[in-house]
């Protein structure tokens, strides 16, 4: 997943930290995929947290939503750079 020039840049080594922040459509698949992973948390799994799907439903969610946060929090920052 993700955009044609994130793909195109898979092999840059700077590819992720120019990216972070800029690539919309990525930032659109994790709020996507973090509402999703969040919503069927609480509906499968809210009541046995301590169940392995569970404990992975919540491992996926927390990755997506931390990656849609730092992408967040690097646009904000380089928005409010000159």
């Amino acid at each position: 997943m993700g955009c044609n020039l994130c793909k195109n840049d898979a092999f840059n080594q700077q590819a992720f930290r120019n990216k972070l922040g800029r690539c919309r459509q990525c930032m659109w698949q994790l709020a996507l995929l973090s509402s999703l992973s969040w919503g069927a948390w609480g509906y499968f799994y809210q009541d046995t947290p301590t169940v392995v799907e569970s404990i992975t439903l919540i491992f996926a969610a927390s990755a997506f939503s931390l990656l849609l946060g730092t992408h967040l929090i690097t646009a904000l920052i380089r928005y409010l750079r000159p």
